[in-house]
């Protein structure tokens, strides 16, 4: 993915060289998210397969986001980045406590930060435009387990397409958009040996859809 994100980040440079004139954009977005998953968590005892829960969740959220491209009247090339997105927590409940009055819980939740996305959009009639871009961040795991262990955060990987409108101005443009999302899968444990109360976690099949209304000014 890496070598991906270089090879865009050098052809924009090179789209920039090729174009007379290039104008360049600059906006601030607020978005709003729907995301879904399914996860399947195997848990070991003493290096034996003992349970497999399997679940499809789904969770909403807003953030904003900030966007520059570099473009002519044919289409841009551009890159954004969002603010962070987090699903609820997830609680386990169990009976009893600690010994010090603290309930003993296990309590998952997951922020989506540092996310950035490099894409190319082109320009259609009547101020409609189409959108394509790859997606890197991280995935943070924030847990509370009984166990005491801890799972380890993972990269977030996937891609966007969709449409948009913008309505021109003299003052700023204001741009309404529609993404729909795609992300590789993950996977992570809690750090223990495979001989011992290991546990697996992995997300599969990861989709989201956004929408998005922003302000920019291209220069």
């Amino acid at each position: 993915m890496k070598k991906v994100l270089l090879i865009i980040l050098a052809g924009m440079f090179a789209f920039g060289s090729a174009l007379a004139q290039p104008s360049f954009t600059v906006g601030l977005g607020l978005n709003h998210g729907v995301f879904a998953g399914e996860g399947r968590e195997e848990n070991f005892n003493d290096g034996s397969l003992n349970t497999v829960t399997e679940e499809y969740g789904a969770f909403t959220d807003s953030f904003a986001s900030v966007y520059v491209e570099m473009g002519n009247e044919v289409g841009a090339i551009g890159i954004s980045y969002q603010g962070e997105a987090s699903t609820p927590t997830n609680i386990n409940e169990a009976n009893g406590d600690t010994g010090s009055g603290v309930e003993n819980n296990t309590e998952v939740s997951v922020d989506f930060s540092s996310v950035t996305t490099l894409y190319g959009l082109v320009n259609l009639p009547m101020n409609m435009y189409a959108k394509v871009g790859i997606v890197s961040g991280d995935i943070e795991i924030n847990e509370t387990l009984r166990s005491g262990n801890s799972y380890a955060d993972q990269d977030l990987e996937g891609y966007v397409a969709g449409f948009g409108y913008q309505h021109e101005a003299d003052a700023a443009n204001i741009r309404v958009e529609l993404l729909g999302h795609t992300y590789d899968d993950v996977e992570s444990n809690n750090g223990v040996s495979s001989s011992g109360n290991l546990n697996k976690v992995r997300v599969s099949n990861m989709i989201g859809a956004t929408a998005q209304i922003s302000v920019n000014r291209s220069f």
